[in-house]
């Protein structure tokens, strides 16, 4: 089961990179309606929830979605989120998606009223997050004071 969900993910991948490329190119508003902070401190070799927080009424979203792509992967993948306690959240493994970089951002889409994505620059250009997985013993040999 574990194995067709994972060449089910990676063939659908390949088609979803001009998706990917057009919302690039778009212009969001610059809003706090959809609010993502990146786990930190990012260990390599561990999972991590990479989480969204939504204001907007449940009942009135289409979809949040997340796009994310490692250095190994040329494509963006497309996760549709669930709600789940609060929040919208995707497990990412890196055993599952190897890389020594992660590529990511949220789509959210309102029935009827436009989209908002997440992370977004002053201007409403997507900035996807990039997140380079970090060493924890060399992370904790830098903020171990002397």
């Amino acid at each position: 089961m574990r194995l067709q969900l994972i060449l089910i993910i990676l063939f659908t991948g390949v088609s979803i990179g001009q998706e990917a490329d057009s919302v690039l190119k778009q212009t969001f508003p610059v809003s706090k309606k959809i609010n993502h902070r990146p786990p930190m401190p990012f260990f390599e070799g561990r999972p991590y929830y990479l989480e969204l927080f939504s204001d907007l009424p449940e009942n009135r979203l289409e979809s949040i979605t997340l796009f994310f792509k490692t250095d190994q992967s040329m494509d963006y993948r497309e996760i549709p989120l669930d709600y789940y306690r609060g929040r919208y959240r995707f497990k990412y493994d890196p055993v599952i998606y190897p890389g020594k970089e992660l590529t990511y951002f949220f789509v959210a889409i309102v029935k009827g009223s436009g989209s908002y994505a997440s992370p977004v620059d002053e201007n409403g250009k997507l900035v996807p997050m990039v997140i380079e997985p970090m060493d924890p013993i060399k992370y904790y040999e830098r903020i171990t004071p002397k």
